[in-house]
């Protein structure tokens, strides 16, 4: 579903720049945006395009602004949804207030409004005030936790994301999709393997008895399952149950489950991060408390 092909020149405020939304076929330009996604978030990309394309506006050959759309694909309750993401919003420091971001933006959704079920994007504090403007609103994410799981002895072992079978495996298994989840990301290869290669790359685990992934991290009396995936006959807290080490531990999901009975639900906060979801669109959060995974965000 990808649009058209575009690089063009463009007026911004009396300023000429050059806009594209394929620098993925350009290694100078993908070097640049790199340079400023560095710069500004300490990351940078191998490759970009189709799940993941920025979107950019050049001046001098130089990357001075972009904002990425990300095409996500979600399971919710057994109904495919089609979002898009917005990321990696960015300006080179020199560009600021010159209203570079704000094209990028308007051009973005008039590119997809009504080619997708919604769009929507994680602001930071900042720029909270920016994003109302566009007709996004803020929404509230609810998380799901408990207590009382009993540790289960199985064997856990943790895949090494520098080597190709786990690799392999940990993609076969995401593609399996997570039998728990009520909202579960699918088909986006790109921002599943940014996590397990990149920021989580040491909290991923393969159960051998349930045979499937699971990406965790432990804290003090507390384990975040960010996310499982793969095929099994067991429940939910039989799986969990390989991850807690003691029945007072608190587990903490970071994804929404199907049935929600046996957990406890409150308000997900993240330092500096809000959620808008562009209105007029499909907004789950309305009618169901609710979050998306952890996984997904880009």
């Amino acid at each position: 579903m990808n649009p058209s092909f575009s690089y063009k020149e463009v007026n911004v405020k009396g300023v000429t720049y050059q806009f594209s939304n394929r620098i993925g076929r350009d290694s100078i330009l993908l070097k640049s945006f790199n340079r400023l996604s560095q710069d500004t978030f300490r990351i940078s990309f191998e490759t970009v395009g189709g799940d993941y394309e920025p979107h950019v506006l050049i001046r001098d050959g130089r990357v001075c602004a972009n904002v990425s759309v990300n095409q996500i694909h979600f399971l919710h309750r057994g109904e495919e949804k089609f979002y898009i993401q917005l990321g990696t919003v960015m300006t080179a420091p020199e560009f600021r207030g010159n209203g570079l971001s704000r094209w990028l933006i308007q051009w973005i959704l008039d590119e997809w409004k009504g080619r997708c079920d919604s769009i929507y994007l994680f602001a930071n504090d900042r720029v909270l005030d920016v994003y109302p403007r566009f007709g996004f609103e803020k929404q509230e994410e609810w998380e799901y936790w408990r207590t009382g799981i009993s540790q289960v002895r199985a064997g856990l072992r943790k895949l090494d994301m520098e080597e190709d079978g786990d690799i392999r495996l940990a993609e076969q298994k995401y593609e399996q999709g997570n039998p728990f989840s009520a909202f579960c990301m699918r088909k986006n290869r790109s921002i599943f393997d940014f996590y397990i290669k990149g920021i989580m790359k040491e909290q991923v685990y393969y159960s051998v008895k349930h045979d499937m992934i699971l990406i965790m991290e432990k804290e003090e009396g507390k384990t975040l399952c960010y996310d499982l995936f793969g095929r099994t006959e067991a429940s939910m807290n039989e799986v969990l149950g390989t991850l807690t080490g003691d029945v007072k531990d608190e587990v903490v999901l970071g994804f929404t489950p199907m049935y929600t009975d046996e957990f406890l639900c409150r308000k997900h906060e993240e330092e500096d991060i809000t959620l808008f979801v562009l209105a007029g669109g499909d907004c789950p959060f309305i009618k169901e408390r609710m979050m998306f995974p952890i996984i997904s965000h880009a």
